[in-house]
């Protein structure tokens, strides 16, 4: 069963330690270059985009510095179960399927070895994944989800 850790979509920043100090970014968060923007319910948020195995698999790990969300997407509806693994604050992880919320969940931050933590989303059919920092976005199963027309 394939793990990534959470996603979520909301336009949402939060500091390392507030104020505007200069955060500097672990070295093993990842960031992606290309963004979308998502309509969740009423709120429309800018989103990373993570459309590649790889890409969804890293997803929100290791991350300290403001972000927005990223967006998971998969080339094939189907279960994409999300785990704290590695996250240094919580998250607001949304499952969509065929532009509806499905699920939303809070992951708390779980560390290595990553055997032991919990996850969300099993056995759930999503197309989409949204992760967001933790209270970043209101949101509830059955709102809409879409692509925003740039």
């Amino acid at each position: 069963m394939r793990r990534a850790s959470a996603l979520v979509l909301a336009a949402v920043t939060f500091g390392c330690d507030g104020g505007d100090a200069v955060c500097e970014e672990n070295l093993g968060a990842q960031t992606l270059d290309e963004r979308v923007m998502v309509e969740v319910g009423d709120a429309t948020v800018e989103a990373e985009l993570a459309d590649e195995d790889v890409e969804r698999d890293r997803g929100w790990r290791k991350r300290a510095c403001d972000r927005e969300a990223i967006l998971l997407v998969l080339d094939t509806p189907g279960p994409l179960p999300i785990w704290g693994c590695d996250l240094v604050a919580p998250l607001d992880v949304v499952g969509a399927y065929e532009g509806a919320v499905v699920y939303v969940e809070r992951v708390e931050p779980c560390a290595a070895p990553c055997g032991g933590c919990p996850t969300v989303g099993d056995g759930v059919t999503v197309d989409a994944v949204l992760e967001t920092p933790a209270g970043a976005l209101e949101v509830a199963v059955g709102d809409p989800v879409r692509r925003a027309t740039p």
